[in-house]
């Protein structure tokens, strides 16, 4: 595996590949769940480029932008020893920003500023300007990204689409503990028994999925209770809930009357973030 720190090394070392490139963008302290990305990024036959980069940009001031787990060496000796990637970029800061930061792209409001976006102000403009500026640099044919931030796949989806880029963006699945916990970098903040109540979020989110798909005849009142239930059974264990929702797959727009219903039923999925002590976290599940 080659490592380069610059972007002159990186388009230098690019410049010699005679072949298409897949991506896998991270933040790093790697888990399992990057491994998969990686795996799926090999199953391409491209040459697959991976990076870490912790990318102050999508976080708020109030946020963990300083305390957020880094741990380079060990991601460093997984990315050799286990994923065997091609090429590993690292940059710093100064590499990614060498100035200000005064264009960014923007996903439009009814996409952006919604979920994740409503709670995290400006966090898709910091994701958006990181990846448009990676890809500039890497341009990849693929891109993997983990469905577990579902809607930071859709929005890079159709970023990629909008502006042309001949990029396909593909996702993979959510890699879970055996309780059905997302695995995710920020669980390292769980201490002993916040992780034996983490998995609730995944079972109150699975229990929606499960009463969905068992009502052919659904209505908005009838996702809206089972909505309010969740976030009722998530309260009752002392968790903060930001939101759990229902929403369609393709845009993440709420689901219409006759959306709901077969044989019209739209693709759905249902979203959750909340917070377990100190430490908030997302997960979905694609119905």
């Amino acid at each position: 595996m080659k490592i380069v720190y610059s972007i002159s090394d990186l388009c230098k070392f690019l410049d010699s590949v005679n072949t298409k490139i897949s991506f896998v963008p991270t933040m790093g302290s790697l888990h399992n769940g990057h491994l998969e990305l990686v795996n799926l990024a090999k199953e391409t036959k491209n040459f697959v480029v991976v990076s870490i980069f912790v990318n102050r940009l999508q976080f708020g001031p109030n946020e963990d932008f300083d305390k957020y787990p880094r741990s380079i060496d060990e991601d460093i000796s997984i990315l050799v020893n286990q994923a065997k990637t091609d090429l590993l970029f690292i940059p710093c800061e100064k590499e990614i920003y060498p100035e200000l930061q005064n264009f960014c792209v923007n996903p439009p409001e009814e996409l952006g500023n919604i979920l994740e976006g409503e709670t995290r102000k400006g966090f898709f403009v910091g994701v958006c300007t990181v990846l448009m500026k990676l890809f500039s640099l890497i341009r990849p044919s693929t891109v993997v990204l983990g469905k577990k931030d579902y809607q930071q796949f859709i929005v890079v989806k159709n970023m990629c689409k909008q502006f042309l880029l001949q990029t396909n963006v593909i996702g993979h699945e959510i890699v879970r503990n055996k309780k059905g916990l997302a695995l995710s970098s920020r669980n390292k903040y769980l201490d002993n028994d916040q992780i034996l109540l983490a998995s609730t979020l995944y079972v109150v989110l699975n229990h929606i999925k499960h009463m969905i798909l068992k009502n052919n005849h659904l209505s908005i009142k009838d996702l809206l209770l089972l909505e309010y239930d969740a976030i009722k059974k998530l309260e009752k264990h002392k968790w903060f809930v930001n939101y759990i929702t229902v929403r369609k797959q393709s845009d993440l727009s709420i689901p219409r009357e006759d959306d709901l219903s077969f044989p019209r039923r739209v693709p759905l999925v249902v979203l959750g973030a909340a917070y377990i002590g100190g430490v908030r976290l997302i997960d979905n599940l694609e119905i």
